[in-house]
């Protein structure tokens, strides 16, 4: 092949390439919102901090208080989204972590509920909480949080 047709080449299959990824659909955004105490001080964390809680690798908020994640049921489909957007993981995978860390560690998944209204009296409650909701069901009783670095 010519030096000329090899660029020709290079320059074709950048094209294609280009064209593909501008025509791939954008994720869609989260169906749900990161919700903790009204008191709690933290405003913002980054996907890799909610990972971190959500795995409890980190226990404590800076004001000392313990952190206590709620998840929701394995068979809602806010659960599904959050374990797919925040842990990237599926919830099946996610299962399995756990029963992983149960074994090595003697760690416990965090604690489910299954309902909005369920989650939000219960971080309301909890100085320590964080849970998310669907991003249409968060109320008054409860401080959103920023997540920055989510898809």
């Amino acid at each position: 092949m010519s030096p000329g047709a090899a660029i020709r080449v290079r320059v074709a299959i950048a094209a294609v390439l280009l064209l593909a990824s501008a025509s791939a659909p954008a994720a869609p955004p989260p169906t749900f919102r990161v919700i903790v105490h009204r008191d709690n001080p933290v405003s913002v964390l980054t996907v890799a901090e909610l990972q971190r809680i959500f795995r409890k690798q980190t226990r404590m908020w800076p004001t000392g208080e313990s952190m206590v994640p709620v998840d929701w049921d394995a068979t809602s489909p806010v659960r599904a989204d959050f374990s797919d957007k925040v842990m990237r993981r599926s919830v099946r995978e996610m299962a399995e972590f756990w029963v992983q860390q149960n074994i090595t560690q003697g760690l416990t998944p965090p604690t489910t509920l299954k309902s909005t209204r369920a989650v939000l009296r219960f971080v309301a409650s909890v100085p320590g909480a964080i849970a998310y909701v669907p991003v249409d069901e968060v109320d008054d009783t409860v401080k959103r949080l920023e997540i920055k670095g989510l898809l």
